[in-house]
């Protein structure tokens, strides 16, 4: 049973949104910073709808977007071409990167994936084996020192309690996934042979900020969002956490 099918819409409406919004510019910024000059090969590795891997092929990357879901795939298909970017899809799990793209790459996303499937460190040692020497690692998931900050704000303290202790939750996706702190990330990364770089917290402030914001009142939360997703200690609560690795040694 497909737990994504029927929700890539909705995913994809999401990079409308405020939040949605912030998380794409402040990773994408980042990325910006740290990976090599185009046309270098980057793998969007579980790349759903294609969010990130439009904006790095327009200017000039060789992008292969790799999803398990047909649906979503397509989704990203037909965005790429609304946008007139291109773009390789393959179909399939990243546990299978080696065997379904049969290439090296020069960087590699993996946002919002290693959440949802019950062996990351798999995962992670398939992408340690498509990556290039010096390769640059974007991870990008959810922290579990600020999962309950969400909840416990909009009032539902039940839920906000349960997750002081616990790291499975379902999200507004409604596909339960779970939550790992700064430490467990750069553990799992340093296991599968990737060497941590950098880190910064993602989406403290603006995850429950409205959607109707005016273009000045976005700019000003995304300069906030950018200063504390870098400094102690409001990056060790956000939201979600973005990892920049290197491939070894």
């Amino acid at each position: 049973m497909d737990r994504f099918a029927g929700r890539a819409d909705w995913f994809d409406e999401h990079y409308s949104s405020t939040r949605g919004r912030v998380r794409l510019a402040l990773v994408l910024e980042r990325l910006s910073h740290r990976l090599p000059p185009p046309p270098a090969r980057v793998l969007d590795a579980g790349g759903g709808t294609a969010a990130f891997a439009i904006p790095l092929a327009a200017r000039g990357y060789d992008v292969t977007l790799l999803d398990a879901s047909p649906e979503w795939a397509e989704v990203a298909r037909a965005n790429a071409a609304q946008r007139n970017v291109s773009l390789e899809l393959v179909v399939g799990p990243v546990e299978e990167a080696a065997e379904l793209t049969q290439a090296s790459f020069d960087a590699i996303l993996c946002h919002a994936v290693l959440m949802y499937v019950d062996d990351p460190s798999r995962c992670l040692r398939a992408l340690r084996s498509v990556a290039k020497a010096g390769a640059i690692l974007s991870l990008l998931e959810k922290n579990s020192e600020g999962i309950a900050l969400r909840p416990g704000f909009a009032g539902d303290y039940r839920e906000a309690r349960r997750l002081l202790v616990e790291t499975i939750s379902a999200g507004r996706l409604g596909v339960e996934n779970r939550s790992r702190s700064i430490g467990e990330w750069e553990d799992l990364l340093t296991e599968t042979d990737w060497r941590p770089i950098e880190w910064a917290g993602v989406r403290l402030f603006s995850d429950s900020a409205p959607d109707d914001l005016t273009a000045e009142e976005f700019q000003a939360l995304l300069n906030l969002e950018r200063d504390a997703g870098t400094k102690e200690s409001y990056r060790r609560v956000s939201r979600l956490l973005h990892l920049l690795a290197g491939a070894g040694p």
